[in-house]
Order: structure tokens, then C-alpha cells, then sequence
């Protein structure tokens, strides 16, 4: 059972449009995304220059700041408990998710348009300041006077203001890759989506995806599993709240699996939608505590070192096809 404020994985069985089109040829596409890359790459960089890492050190905010580093001065540890009884760290999520997860999971599970009403901009910004200041960064925040469209809002944002999504530019590709030529079979057909070529193993999809999750960054992995996790537990209940998985997929998608370069194309812009919602529904199969997906005992070391441990410098991005 977990711990520390996180509220404990709760499983539950979860039963659009685009963009404006990509540039017209092959050519052209290749070149626009090679430029869009370029400059995209060249923003991120010019966020943390040489000698303004001190700076992002000393302001130690969350909302645009590398998960990697938020994650050692703003985290909550989830414990979990192994078949002996005994109790173990398993990893690490960041408070403002896990505190805005554990509200909604109490409070807003049955509100109609959660995710999609927006809260008060004043409240929002307070809960943002509150999130991004030492030394507290939301740990012990009390809801009072919060809505939970505020909270919802916040946590959004901050998946949004990510400067990588939680699936990493070099997972992108092979995340998707399961459900290319398959996304009417996986999810149901829908606007955008490619034509289905050959047949779809959904057991197989699963396995594959279970892999791909092991193979991921452990900070990047477990906040997958979470946010899976909650998302599963609002689709469970749209009957009552409206947000049904192809409504999730199109709000989370930007902040768990994405790229600059496909910002502009429907149709790659659909597919990464369809992946969330196999994720969702399938989320039986993802769960926190998942063999394989726990913190391994270097990255524990890194997130305990805090603040002052040498900074990682962000992976380069691949082009994808």
C-alpha cells in the first residue's frame, strides 16, 4: 500500500480533431520538420544556457523545469509493500501530481466536464506559486477554497509546461509503432485515423507496451503509471463525468506523448491520441508496481542527493519518420 501522501494506487477498468494539415509534399514536410526541430531544440537549450543552471537551482520551480531535476526538492515517494511485508521505496512522483491526483480521485470523479471546465484564474495562479515555492512546493496544501477545476487545471498545466513529454522524444516512435496500421481494431474507428492494414493482437500490443513502459526512465515510467492510473479512474466514471478515454487522450496528449515536428499533421497527431487511449483502457495491464518498474537503487540516490547534484543534460531528439 502506498504512502507518503500519495493515496495509494486505485485500479479501475476503463472500458479530436487536429491541427491545420502538414505542408503538402514529402519534400516539403521533411524540411519544415528538420526547421521546426531545429528551432525547437535551439529554445529548449537557449531555457537553461551555460551558467544559468545556479539560477534554475536557486528559483527551484516546477512548472517548466526538466522532471529530472524538479523531482529532487518537490517529489512524494511512494512506498510500497513486498510479499514479505516489508516496506520499500518504489519510486517517485512529483507533489504537485500526486496532490492534485489524490483531491480529484476524492472529489471529482462524478463532476460532469472535469479536465475541460476551466477554474478561476486567480485561484490558479495562487495554486501555481504554491507549487513552485521552496521549501514546501504544495506538500500539506489544504484544498479550502480550491475547486477541483482549479485542481485539475494546475495539473494540466504542469504536464503541459513540461519541456519534454513523459514518453521521451526517443520513446515517441516506438510507443506508437504498436498501433500504426491498427487503430480502428485497437481503439474503434475515428476521424484522421489511417486505413487498418493486416490483422490486430491486442495480447500482443499489451506485451509490448509492458516492455516498452520497463524500458523507460524510472521517473518517467512511474509518472506514467500514475497518470494512467487516474485517467483510468475518471473514464471509468464518464457516464457520469463525460470524460470518456478519447476525451482524456485529446486533453493529456500533448504532455505524455508528443513531438515538435508532428505538431502540424493530423493525422500523427491522431495516432499518439489512439496510443493513449489503448494505454487507458488497457491500464489493467500497466499498473504501479508492475515487475520491472521500480526505482532502481541509482536513481533513488539521485533524487535523495537534492538540489545541489549535477544537473543531466536532456537527451538530443531524433527526427521521426
Amino acid at each position: 500500500m502506498a504512502s507518503g501522501g500519495y493515496g495509494g494506487p486505485s485500479t479501475a477498468r476503463a472500458n479530436n480533431g487536429g491541427p491545420s494539415a502538414a505542408p503538402a509534399t514529402p519534400q516539403a514536410e521533411a524540411v519544415q520538420s528538420k526547421r521546426d526541430l531545429a528551432s525547437w531544440w535551439k529554445g529548449f537549450k537557449r531555457g537553461n544556457p551555460k551558467g544559468q543552471e545556479e539560477k534554475d537551482i536557486e528559483s527551484q520551480g516546477i512548472f517548466g523545469v526538466p522532471l529530472g531535476q524538479s523531482i529532487r526538492y518537490a517529489n512524494v515517494a511512494i512506498s510500497l509493500v513486498n510479499e514479505h511485508g516489508q516496506s520499500y521505496i518504489y519510486g517517485y512522483v512529483p507533489i504537485v501530481v500526486a496532490k492534485c491526483g489524490v483531491f480529484l480521485k476524492e472529489k471529482a470523479t462524478d463532476v460532469e466536464g472535469i479536465f475541460r471546465l476551466s477554474g478561476a484564474e486567480k485561484r490558479i495562479k495562487d495554486l501555481k506559486q504554491i507549487f513552485d515555492s521552496p521549501d514546501r512546493y504544495g506538500k500539506g496544501l489544504d484544498w479550502s477554497g480550491y475547486t477541483v477545476h482549479d485542481a485539475a487545471n494546475i495539473l494540466r498545466r504542469y504536464f503541459n509546461q513540461l519541456p519534454e513529454p513523459i514518453i521521451p522524444l526517443d520513446f515517441y516512435e516506438r510507443f506508437r509503432a504498436p498501433l500504426r496500421n491498427h487503430q480502428a481494431s485497437a481503439v474503434g474507428p475515428m476521424d484522421a485515423q489511417g486505413p487498418d492494414i493486416g490483422h490486430f493482437d491486442t495480447d500482443a500490443a499489451i506485451r509490448t507496451y509492458q516492455m516498452l513502459i520497463t524500458e523507460l526512465p524510472p521517473l518517467n515510467r512511474q509518472l506514467l503509471l500514475y497518470i494512467l492510473d487516474l485517467l483510468a479512474v475518471f473514464a471509468s466514471k464518464s457516464d457520469l463525468n463525460k470524460m470518456t478515454t478519447p476525451n482524456l487522450a485529446a486533453i493529456f496528449q500533448p504532455g505524455l506523448l508528443s513531438h515538435p515536428t508532428h505538431d502540424l499533421s493530423p493525422p500523427a497527431y491522431r495516432l499518439s491520441q489512439d496510443v493513449l487511449i489503448f494505454l487507458i483502457e488497457n491500464q489493467d495491464s500497466f499498473l504501479i508496481g508492475m515487475q520491472g518498474t521500480e526505482a532502481d537503487e541509482a536513481t533513488v540516490q539521485d533524487v535523495q542527493s537534492g538540489a545541489n547534484s549535477p544537473l543531466k543534460a536532456p537527451t538530443t531528439p531524433t527526427i521521426p519518420a
